[in-house]
């Protein structure tokens, strides 16, 4: 009886194989099923060419025998693909080896695996995401809102926690909710019908009025949510496209028609494919909250692991922003102290260690360094979160003062760095 293989396993195993095994040309992909079991996908032209059906057997028999029940039995582990499905492989894999493409079958988490390139325009984007719930995002958005339009930015507000909708409630009043939200955009496009709902969707509070910028507000639903529920199990549907795919051309469609300097996104939390698609695919500066805990820490630790095994440490890095959540005012200092080194080690997954020489500088940071992704922005905290306060009109309510430290390095090292870019 073989040894057992565990899913941890596989992919230092399949490394071992694929090293010294003899690969067909042009390529192959080993695809792990929704299961966990690998089988080769190789180009529909090699099924007649004898030398390569022979080389694809014997990596077949090298991966049945190496992974166990992770494996397919090798008279049936390869299928012969056409080049058109190929093509879409192709988008979905990591090249491993020479010749050698890995491809992951996931129900969710396929968006972590990517970084989205940049989209047309020059509107600066702002996730506002954590791993956990309950930690002032929505709050955050309202208030980051009315601090930038105060200095004259046009800023379109988008919440996309559609499992914990409240972000409208709290700044809109029942009477300027727009008709539609979010949900129903998602909904309606899946039957062509999304660009009737986009200017449906768009809603202003009371307090832009008082400043030269201006804020424009897409809930998670409209005035009348309907059936909400059977609407959100529809969302997530990737019909016409994957949904960061959707995602992209929502928000696309909601730039053209309120030409934002500035967008707000508020994510859902935790490791969900749709808060995936908010941190990696929208071409955003993320801000990342949290609380100084063990288990928030952990959480975000097996994300900033898996960003550096999958090599996109340099590309994610510097999107990131960390801020303190619901920072204790009357033990601050020691309490930020902690949260800052705490932080430093989580980054030390995506800060170089060192450099070769005669290359550049190693992207790191000293842990006190004051511009550095892991210096934490603190947002104290208020009794206004506990009681669920209003903020339709900001400035009458106590939550500013919550704030006043986050706003000047947000401006200092987050939102004026992003403008010199």
């Amino acid at each position: 009886m073989s040894a057992t293989v565990w899913f941890d396993s596989i992919r230092g195993r399949i490394a071992e194989i694929v090293e010294s095994a003899v690969i067909p040309e042009p390529c192959v992909y080993l695809i792990r099923d929704l299961h966990g079991r690998v089988r080769i996908a190789a180009p529909a032209h090699l099924e007649d060419q004898g030398e390569a059906l022979a080389q694809l057997g014997r990596l077949a028999q090298a991966l049945e025998a190496a992974l166990a029940a992770h494996s397919c039995p090798a008279e049936s582990a390869v299928m012969f693909v056409r080049e058109e499905r190929l093509t879409t492989l192709r988008g979905e894999s990591r090249q491993i080896a020479p010749g050698v493409f890995w491809a992951d079958r996931l129900l969710t988490g396929q968006d972590w695996w990517s970084v989205g390139g940049a989209l047309p325009g020059a509107t600066k984007r702002y996730t506002l995401y954590s791993v956990k719930g309950g930690v002032g995002r929505s709050t955050t958005a309202a208030v980051l809102a009315w601090h930038l339009a105060h200095k004259g930015e046009k800023v379109l507000v988008v919440d996309l926690d559609l499992e914990s909708p409240g972000l409208s409630s709290a700044i809109l009043h029942p009477s300027a909710q727009p008709q539609f939200g979010v949900t129903d955009w998602f909904v309606e496009d899946l039957v062509g019908q999304g660009e009737g709902v986009l200017d449906r969707m768009l809603a202003s509070p009371a307090w832009r009025e008082d400043f030269e910028g201006d804020v424009t507000v897409v809930p998670a639903h409209g005035s009348a949510p309907g059936e909400y529920l059977a609407k959100l199990g529809r969302a997530y549907m990737g019909g016409g496209g994957l949904w960061n795919e959707r995602l992209r051309r929502l928000l696309s469609g909601l730039e053209d028609r309120c030409a934002p300097t500035v967008v707000l996104v508020e994510s859902r939390s935790g490791l969900h494919d749709i808060a995936a698609a908010t941190v990696m695919d929208i071409d955003a500066q993320v801000l990342l909250f949290g609380v100084d805990s063990a288990s928030s820490w952990a959480d975000y630790g097996l994300l900033f692991r898996h960003w550096q095994a999958e090599g996109l440490a340099t590309k994610i890095r510097e999107r990131l922003s960390m801020v303190s959540a619901l920072t204790p005012p009357d033990r601050s200092m020691r309490y930020l102290e902690g949260f800052r080194q705490r932080s430093w080690d989580l980054f030390q997954h995506l800060y170089d260690s060192q450099t070769a020489s005669g290359q550049p500088a190693p992207f790191s940071f000293d842990v006190h360094d004051t511009v550095a992704p892991h210096q934490p922005m603190p947002v104290y905290w208020n009794q206004g979160f506990e009681a669920g306060t209003s903020l339709r009109r900001i400035s009458e309510t106590a939550v500013l003062l919550a704030y006043t430290h986050f706003l000047d390095q947000f401006d200092q090292t987050v939102h004026e760095t992003t403008d010199s870019a």
